[in-house]
């Protein structure tokens, strides 16, 4: 029977060959069987058409008679073959078994489509909600006071939730339980949920980078695989698995490991790779103690010097003490939202071969190192807001003076470098070897410093507090443990300030007014009055360059040069002409202003070294130094349990009672440090800023 078929096959497609014109199909659907077996059409000589049914692979064909009976007028030739004479007949019944075999094919399509599609959509589906139950499973969510989501791995690590290393943890969770990739949009569908339960029913714990305090107790992120940190306290320091502290530490891109400190290290190490003299040494010293010691404001470290005085090396070595980050030295930012992620990314900010501050990215230092925050739109949204927050040490270098305005200066700790000798050069490589020697010691030093400076903080009271008063404070408490004594701490400060007052004075404008009050000893009148009275007194057509051009201007000036005027006996204050909205600016001569910094209340207290420092403590550098720190107004006696703190834009002091109030004063612009003298919208035209000013000063944003 096959071989019957097969000859019919072949003799009924050679016949079909030579009527390929006629219009009619060589293969259809059986209208007889139904399934998938084929119809052999073809035509004769004598113009009938045959017809034969060649069945399927799996069923026999059909006889001619099953045939006929689908066919009238139909003959039949044999068991199979059948011949009919009404070709249009033949043609329709075939045409009407194919349109039905098609729609029968594409209803069958349809619903295999709809039940893949489903399926589809259901294995999705299961996969974010089992991505969503792995990483519940796996990790702790919770959110930080500010709102963002935060998971914590079991090593005790915090990764933001919609950060590339949160989505890659997640995707991590869900390859090591099923052995396969999540998607991409599997992640980002998941996200909101995640972020919703950490946000509404997780807890909510502050995240620190690097370094953070609880209470007492001082704790430094080594940074390694071990994921451990050193725990200080009052009674020394040890090392301890992160999983077990009571405080939260991220790992920003770019962090890299700390070496494990060790006890009994030697200061010379670090002496010898600083290039500078013994005050720049104790400064930075100091700056690196102070760094660790989490304290509510941190000054800022300036290395400056000649080129090759190794600035730069110097900067990366003393930053990589406390923060080593990939890439550690960087340019200045060039606006306030690059500085924001820099600091929220980074404990140390450094900022190499600066040969000049804008007045904007100046005042920005200030606030950064005081703690304050900037607040911008969220992108791709019309109201909602995204909050930068941080207080953070600065380390910059550069060959001149930069610092210009003294609001900076009275915040930062001057180390001049020294212009390196041919006989005490070595290579990057020699430096860089002999500091990953000394680190570990180096580091153990530190450590020792900071929990001896907790111990002690109660004992040391001083008569006056400079304008970083918790960072001197602390110092002095931990210098039982450091290279120096607290008399050589205070004459290295004094220098220091008095070097910048020094330098701020060498100003043309500052010059100019200096000279003006020592001439007249006693002057009152309108901002436009005393810059009209400079010109003629310097017979000058016009302001020169560098003097302020505006009324307004002048007023800004003042209000900056105010403290360091003082230090040398000229006195400037904004009085009020009678009932008058009007007020004028008076110069008067007065005697120096001294405020020397005193390291110990009467008691005389200080562990070993007790002697009352107070007369010893009037730091060298002549007059000007004798008025170090002269900008702060009296002394605070009252010593709260924390630390006290510094109020950022003001001239006060404060407690560590009213510290949490005072960071929440934002980036608000040029005229930081005279923000009790603004001027109101419609200006009274006395000289002073005016936030709605548009002078040459303000702030680009």
């Amino acid at each position: 029977m096959k071989d019957q078929r097969q000859s019919y096959e072949k003799s009924s497609l050679s016949a079909s060959k030579s009527h390929a014109n006629d219009g009619l199909p060589l293969l259809l659907r059986c209208p007889s069987c139904g399934g998938d077996g084929r119809l052999m059409v073809a035509h004769t000589a004598l113009g009938h058409v045959h017809a034969r049914c060649l069945g399927a692979e799996d069923a026999p064909a059909c006889t001619a008679e099953q045939l006929a009976l689908h066919f009238a007028g139909a003959e039949v030739v044999d068991q199979f073959l059948l011949r009919v004479d009404d070709v249009e007949l033949l043609r329709t019944k075939l045409q009407e078994a194919v349109d039905v075999a098609r729609v029968q094919l594409e209803e069958e399509a349809a619903r295999v489509e709809v039940e893949t599609g489903s399926e589809k959509r259901q294995e999705r589906r299961s996969a974010i909600d089992r991505l969503i139950e792995y990483a519940r499973a796996d990790f702790e969510l919770f959110h930080t006071p500010e709102g963002t989501a935060y998971l914590r791995t079991t090593d005790g690590l915090c990764y933001r939730l919609a950060s590339a290393q949160g989505r890659s943890l997640l995707a991590r969770a869900f390859y090591a339980r099923e052995g396969k990739g999540a998607s991409s949009s599997a992640i980002s569908e998941a996200l909101p949920t995640l972020e919703a339960v950490a946000r509404f029913d997780g807890p909510c714990h502050p995240v620190s980078v690097r370094v953070a305090r609880e209470g007492d107790r001082i704790y430094l992120d080594l940074g390694d695989e071990t994921a451990r940190a050193a725990e200080i306290d009052a009674e020394g320091w040890r090392l301890r698995p992160i999983a077990e502290l009571p405080v939260r530490f991220e790992r920003p891109p770019g962090t890299r490991p700390l070496p494990e400190p060790v006890r009994g290290g030697d200061w010379n190490v670090l002496r010898e790779l600083l290039n500078t003299d013994r005050a720049g040494f104790i400064l930075a010293t100091a700056w690196l103690v102070g760094t660790l010691a989490v304290l509510p404001a941190y000054p800022v470290l300036v290395l400056t010097g000649p080129q090759g005085s190794g600035k730069s090396t110097a900067c990366r070595l003393l930053a990589s003490l406390i923060d080593p980050r990939q890439a550690p030295l960087n340019a200045a930012p060039r606006e306030l939202r690059d500085l924001a992620i820099y600091a929220q990314n980074a404990y140390v900010v450094v900022l190499d071969n600066v040969s000049s501050l804008p007045v904007w990215l100046s005042d920005s230092l200030c606030r950064l190192a005081t703690g304050s925050g900037f607040r911008t739109r969220r992108l791709y949204t019309d109201s909602d807001e995204v909050v930068f927050e941080a207080v953070r040490p600065i380390v910059a270098n550069g060959i001149p003076d930069f610092v210009r305005q003294p609001d900076l200066a009275d915040r930062t700790l001057p180390v001049r470098l020294q212009l390196m000798p041919p006989e005490r050069r070595r290579t990057a490589e020699e430096v860089e070897a002999a500091f990953r020697e000394a680190a570990p010691g180096l580091l153990g030093l530190l450590l020792d410093a900071v929990s001896t400076g907790l111990r002690r903080k109660a004992e040391v009271q001083p008569a006056s507090l400079p304008r970083m008063a918790d960072f001197a404070t602390f110092v002095l408490a931990a210098a039982e443990a450091l290279p120096f004594t607290e008399e050589e701490f205070l004459e290295a400060c004094g220098a220091g300030q008095a070097e910048l007052a020094a330098s701020l004075l060498e100003d043309s404008f500052a010059e100019a007014l200096l000279s003006f009050a020592e001439a007249v000893e006693t002057w009152e009148g309108m901002a436009s009055e005393l810059l009209e009275a400079m010109l003629q007194r310097g017979q000058h057509e016009r302001p020169p360059r560098g003097w302020p051009k505006t009324a307004q201007s002048v007023g800004s000036t003042l209000a900056r040069l105010e403290p360091v005027m003082l230090q040398v006996g000229v006195k400037l204050e904004r009085v009020r002409a009678g009932k008058a909205r009007t007020r004028l600016i008076r110069i008067q001569k007065v005697a120096n202003q001294t405020s020397a910094l005193s390291a110990l209340s009467a008691n005389g207290k200080n562990g070993s070294k007790q002697q009352n420092l107070a007369d010893s403590a009037a730091p060298a550098g002549g007059q000007v130094a004798d008025d170090l720190f002269n900008s702060c107004p009296p002394v605070v006696r009252h010593r709260s349990p924390e630390i006290s703190q510094n109020r950022p834009f003001s001239k006060g002091r404060t407690t560590a009672d009213e510290a949490d109030n005072l960071f929440e004063t934002f980036w608000d612009g040029a005229g930081a440090g005279v923000a009790d003298r603004t001027e109101t919208a419609e200006g009274d035209n006395d000289g002073w800023w005016d936030p709605f000013e548009d002078d040459e000063d303000e702030a680009p944003f």
